[in-house]
């Protein structure tokens, strides 16, 4: 059974109620023994909208997740396991789990692991993963689980994480280091944190093997974020909008590149059936928005395709997005 750790893409309340005593004290050793007290903090994930294809109404993208990991400045993680969820039994996607099996236990009765699919995790309720927990006072740069790459050992040899159907699934690779790094979380007072995911960017078909990346991912302050949202200009795009997404990018970059690009954009919203857009839970800044009326060719596992981003008529530039914000752009 293999264990990496990766970024964090579930709904977090970050703590351990019975944690909480090692938790203080790992505070303490790390700022000289000093009683530098705990707040308590948040973490939830933004649910993305259904993008699955109809043909690909059973696909799975099933996670195994066995700890969540905190790291503050000096270097000190912070674990809690499944022994500090709230019901880790009830945020299971079932449909991941072989009929024949069950996730396994540990020594204290506890399940080794959780498992949610990515591509169906609407009717999970993750806000409840980890409650009413609390983090030592501090500088917070990293957020992280763990992964497990093993399998049930039922008949089909399912594995823990893979994406397909439990029929047909390839295991999903997972590099070591994907960590969602560079936080620079000063978590002094209560704190929601909202991470959110494009999974288009995200689960990536690489040489009939699926690899888990870490684009995609995103991690803010709940309190000093905004909302971006608008309609499409159908006129915008010389053939159906229908495959359009609008793509967001910070407006100090280099160039507007795709998505397998040192340039891709940091947030991706599809247009909807009514030629609307949203992005929720965008770090306040400066950004350039970018309508792509043909981003379904804009395949993430490969570079420089023939889609004209930086020539495209219909974009702002230099968007100030404030906390609370609902910042309205017709494109």
């Amino acid at each position: 059974m293999k264990k990496i750790v990766l970024p964090v893409l579930a709904t977090l309340i970050m703590a351990g109620c019975s944690d909480s005593d090692d938790v203080a004290a790992l505070a303490n050793e790390a700022t000289g023994n000093q009683d530098t007290g705990t707040v308590p903090v948040s973490v939830d994930v933004s649910i993305p909208p259904e993008e699955v294809p109809n043909d690909a109404d059973q696909l799975q993208a099933c996670m195994a997740i066995d700890a969540v990991y905190i790291t503050d400045l000096a270097g000190t993680i912070v674990e809690w396991t499944t022994k500090s969820m709230a019901d880790p039994y009830a945020v299971n996607s079932t449909q991941c789990i072989p009929a024949d099996s069950e996730i396994p236990i540990d020594n204290d009765g506890y399940p080794k692991f959780i498992v949610i699919d990515l591509y169906d995790i609407t009717g999970v309720d993750l806000v409840n993963l980890i409650a009413e927990q609390v983090v030592p006072i501090g500088e917070y740069t990293t957020m992280a689980l763990s992964v497990l790459q093993g399998s049930y050992g039922d008949f089909l040899n399912t594995p823990y994480s893979y994406v397909g159907n439990p029929i047909d699934n390839l295991k999903m690779d997972i590099v070591d280091d994907l960590k969602f790094e560079g936080l620079n979380i000063n978590i002094d007072v209560p704190t929601t944190f909202t991470m959110s995911f494009d999974l288009r960017s995200m689960i990536q078909l690489v040489e009939q093997a699926y690899q888990l990346k870490s684009e995609g991912f995103r991690v803010v302050d709940n309190l000093k974020a905004g909302t971006i949202f608008g309609d499409i200009d159908v006129s915008s795009c010389v053939t159906s909008a229908k495959d359009a997404y609008v793509y967001l990018y910070e407006s100090d970059t280099e160039e507007y590149g795709d998505l397998g690009s040192d340039y891709g954009p940091v947030m991706t919203a599809k247009v909807s059936d009514e030629n609307t857009y949203a992005m929720d839970y965008v770090p306040e800044g400066k950004y350039d928005i970018v309508l792509v009326c043909d981003a379904l060719l804009d395949l993430p596992n490969q570079i420089d395709l023939d889609i004209d981003l930086d020539g495209t008529a219909s974009k702002y530039e230099d968007q100030d997005i404030e906390a609370g914000e609902d910042h309205y752009l017709n494109l």
